[in-house]
């Protein structure tokens, strides 16, 4: 082979070569542009997501935690298990397009403390710091003595509803209001007025009790307390025990006059039956019926519960003539 035979293959071997190289420099601009360097996340083999590094990994549940912290300072906020980091590549456009906090938030514990506090053994108020609740604690055994008061602590994985101050305060009023002392002759006369005005009813209530033929209220037959004098007051109807969620009857047919929530009696549905006869159905957990609807006698118009002023699931049930309460077991004794 000739030197000019040579030097055209060397020539072709170096075009060759270079033009090679700027294939392959262009493959690399074009990949090192497309793909990025990226973290792959998981935790209990769950992928998480790719990020940019550990350190955006690291301030993304930084951020969670911030978040948590801010409802409450003492909130614990961990996941179940460490995450682990795997090296890898993304296009650059995922990479941008993902939401890197969506996922982490899902694997996100938050242990919250609460504090309870309880009338009675019936939970009334829940706080988020132990000064308020032992401010309302406090408050309630010095004005409401003859009470049982108990604080008990609870950690929850999520926020609960806490109670506000404003709603603390009308607890504490209306449970003072309902536990204050009677005077003995202040007793005396109530007592005298409350039977006078039920005497007076009674012509009423023995001419519409003639035409009325109701029903018993609900499904449960246990009555837990009668209508009477009890705690230095009047209970004003008869109490009917039973299962929570139990279905509450109308009496007779007639009117919703009201139907939502009343202090002491929690939710609570009235029914107009008219000739100034009405029912009362107090401490439902549900209302059904809403204020405005014609029921029919039998119709489901609420379901059992024990909100307001209660100490265990029961219908409140409470007639009233022209107004004026009086004993309702006479009109559902024997049906």
């Amino acid at each position: 082979m000739d030197k000019k035979s040579v030097f055209s293959t060397l020539r072709f071997i170096l075009i060759t070569i270079f033009l090679l190289g700027l294939v392959f420099t262009a493959v690399m601009v074009t990949v090192l542009n497309t793909y990025r360097p990226a973290v792959k996340v998981s935790i209990n083999d769950k992928f998480l997501g790719y990020y940019s590094s550990e350190g955006q990994f690291d301030e993304i549940y930084s951020d969670l935690v911030t978040e948590k912290q801010n409802i409450d300072p003492n909130a614990k906020v961990y996941f179940d298990s460490e995450p682990t980091f795997e090296t890898s590549y993304i296009r650059g456009d995922l990479l941008s397009k993902q939401n890197v906090y969506s996922n982490v938030r899902e694997q996100v514990r938050t242990e919250y403390n609460v504090y309870k506090i309880f009338i009675d053994s019936e939970e009334k108020m829940i706080f988020g710091n132990l000064d308020d609740t032992n401010k309302y604690a406090a408050d309630l055994k010095r004005e409401v003595p003859k009470v049982k008061t108990e604080v008990k602590s609870e950690k929850v994985l999520e926020n609960v509803e806490l109670t506000t101050t404003q709603k603390a305060d009308s607890i504490l009023k209306e449970l003072i209001e309902k536990n204050k002392p009677v005077e003995i002759a202040n007793d005396t006369k109530s007592k005298k007025r409350a039977l006078d005005t039920q005497k007076h009813a009674s012509a009423d209530v023995a001419n519409i009790a003639a035409m009325q033929d109701g029903i018993w209220p609900t499904t449960a037959r246990y009555v837990s307390s009668s209508y009477g004098w009890r705690w230095g007051s009047l209970h004003s109807g008869t109490d009917i025990a039973g299962k929570f969620g139990d279905p509450i009857y109308a009496y007779k047919s007639g009117v919703v006059t009201f139907s939502g929530w009343q202090t002491s009696y929690g939710n609570i549905i009235k029914v107009d039956h008219g000739n100034g006869f009405s029912t009362w159905y107090a401490h439902c957990s549900q209302l059904i019926a809403s204020a405005g609807a014609e029921v029919s006698q039998g119709d489901v118009i609420a379901k059992m519960g024990s909100t307001g002023f209660s100490t265990g699931n029961h219908v409140h049930f409470e007639v009233r003539i022209n107004g004026v309460h009086v004993n309702s077991y006479p009109y559902i004794a024997g049906k």
